[in-house]
């Protein structure tokens, strides 16, 4: 089948640009994205790494931290704001691990902290406090996330070698008169403010912090509770604006083995821009028992016709739910789908399924004909989701790549070169695998020539920033 040459010329883009961050990644992690897409930041930087403890010694330099809970993207969140305080605090972050397995929940300060100490050491997890610690996997924040942004924008970082209190002195020389600690005792308590003259409302938060007052802090380390939620802070400030939103797109998963993976996939979805992203989320909490509703949303989009990114979001910011759209097949449209049922009946393995939707692939195809991936939480989805799979039969999530799931479960892990991160991973190798698979599936859905997202995920919203960030790499 031939192939356009804006097919030709996307398929090659992306992996040349995946290929060859892999390669650098392996030689050294720190190498900067913005000199790998030629971003430069809105004021002059100087690039700076992570260092351990090793190399902090004594000097006046002043400190910032946080204290990490919930899941991956939402500890995202809270490493993203804490990155835009420390630029503007001229302060260096140090960075507590973070938790790749199952959410650790909220507490208010100083059970949060007391918690972290006790529980992140696996002999403490059978003790009744470290109940929600079962399933913790703690790992140092830049073998998960790619930190050169912040970097070039002039933030020093430490990784935190321990979660324990006795670590600000014994590592930094820091007395309990030397800590300024903003107690967190809501789950929305403080909202921060870039300047005094910001008066944006202060939605559902307790009370106000400016940012004015807390540069006026003398004390060697800031020691903030959560720093969750995007609106956790209030900016206004044209730069600070702008490094929220570069940040948001940069601070990326870069795991070289979620890259490898995905790299193996999206070819043989035809290339990157040849499929629709999608994220349903189903399996727990608030998203469980709105699943229905979620499950409605989805479908009622798919089935909207000459559906875009633009149309996408004017649909998110609708009060009222979608309609489903009756789009009349064609005898056509009716043969192809047939066949298709006939071919996902015959065999347990989606290769000739998938190949056949490639085939007949066209942004011209009526809707039912769209061909998806999509990124789900759901068990057994063709099983579960058998409605929607029915609606639409090139559907397709990561568990029709067994080959991928395999050799995720299967392969060694990949050295950075960085002797810490390299020996990290290599002692928690079987059980970080399985958790690779979400990010596997995020980083496919993100090259989708659209992507439509689950209503109030943090995931969500991690694909829809990298789904941007792709989107300025084919199209400008």
């Amino acid at each position: 089948m031939m192939r356009s040459p804006k097919f030709v010329w996307a398929t090659c883009l992306i992996t040349l640009v995946l290929t060859m961050f892999l390669v650098l990644y392996t030689s050294s992690q720190t190498m900067s994205v913005q000199l790998r897409f030629n971003i430069s930041p809105a004021k002059p930087a100087t690039t700076t790494a992570t260092t351990t403890i090793e190399n902090v010694g004594e000097n006046k330099e002043k400190y910032i931290t946080f204290l990490p809970h919930s899941g991956l993207h939402n500890q995202r969140i809270g490493l993203i704001n804490a990155m835009i305080l420390a630029k503007a605090l001229d302060r260096t972050l140090i960075l507590p691990d973070i938790n790749i397995g199952s959410a650790v929940w909220w507490r208010a300060t100083p059970t949060a902290e007391f918690r972290l100490a006790e529980c992140s050491s696996i002999k403490q997890r059978s003790n009744s406090i470290c109940k929600d610690f079962t399933k913790y996997v703690p790992v140092s924040v830049e073998s998960i996330f790619d930190l050169s942004a912040i970097h070039a924008a002039g933030v020093r970082t430490i990784q935190r070698s321990s979660m324990s209190p006795s670590y600000f002195e014994e590592v930094l020389g820091a007395s309990e008169q030397d800590i300024y600690r903003l107690d967190d005792n809501a789950r929305y308590s403080y909202r921060i403010y870039d300047s005094r003259d910001n008066q944006d409302d202060i939605r559902t938060f307790r009370y106000r912090v400016d940012m004015e007052d807390l540069r006026q802090r003398n004390e060697k380390v800031m020691l903030f509770g959560s720093l969750h939620y995007t609106l956790r802070l209030a900016l206004q400030d044209p730069y600070l604006l702008w490094l929220a939103q570069h940040l948001r797109e940069e601070i990326s998963i870069t795991h070289p083995i979620v890259l490898r993976q995905a790299l193996s996939v999206i070819p043989l979805l035809g290339g990157p821009e040849n499929f629709v992203g999608v994220h349903l989320r189903q399996g727990d909490g608030f998203f469980k028992a709105l699943q229905d509703e979620t499950l409605n949303t989805l479908r009622a989009t798919l089935e909207q016709t000459n559906l875009d990114q633009a149309q996408l979001e004017q649909i998110k910011l609708q009060q009222e739910p979608l309609q489903p759209v009756n789009t009349p097949l064609s005898p056509m449209d009716e043969e192809r789908i047939a066949v298709l049922k006939e071919i996902d009946n015959r065999s347990l393995d989606k290769t000739d399924l998938l190949n056949q939707c490639i085939a007949w692939h066209s942004t011209e195809n009526h809707p039912r004909l769209r061909l998806i991936y999509m990124a789900t939480d759901t068990r057994q989805p063709r099983t579960t989701l058998k409605a929607l799979y029915d609606e639409f039969p090139c559907i397709f999530t990561l568990s029709d790549f067994p080959q991928v799931i395999e050799s995720t479960l299967t392969m060694s892990p990949m050295l950075t070169g960085n002797q810490d991160i390299d020996d990290e991973m290599t002692l928690l190798d079987a059980k970080v695998a399985p958790l690779l698979f979400p990010m596997i599936d995020a980083e496919i859905a993100s090259h989708g020539s659209l992507f439509i997202g689950t209503r109030k995920s943090t995931f969500s919203q991690y694909i829809n920033h990298r789904y941007n960030r792709f989107q300025k790499v084919y199209h400008y």
